[in-house]
């Protein structure tokens, strides 16, 4: 199980390094996978935005009929450094950020 969650998780690292440089950004990705950001983009206009990539799950709270997007919280440091989380759903390769874009 442990792997397969670090192989969605590789997934949805390519799924928006491939969105990003779809959009003309230039993309970089850190050589260690333990750092606070997964995904570091520059657009064309030197914009710098710092990614923590996730896999995008829903689940239905008790008492209600919608589906919820499960949202994680940022470390203090990903705080500091303006990281945007990027919910990846790696079937369909749509991408919900937060903050957004």
């Amino acid at each position: 199980m442990a792997f397969f969650a670090h192989l969605t998780g590789d997934i949805c690292e390519s799924v928006l390094a491939e969105y990003l440089l779809r959009k003309g950004w230039w993309v970089f990705i850190p050589l260690t996978k333990q750092g606070p950001v997964d995904v570091i983009a520059i657009t064309p206009e030197a914009e710098i935005f710092l990614f923590d990539s996730k896999a995008d799950r829903f689940r239905v709270n008790p008492g209600r009929d919608k589906r919820d997007r499960i949202h994680r919280k940022r470390s203090g440091l990903q705080k500091q450094l303006n990281v945007r989380i990027a919910y990846v759903n790696e079937n369909t390769r749509e991408i919900h950020f937060v903050p957004p874009l």
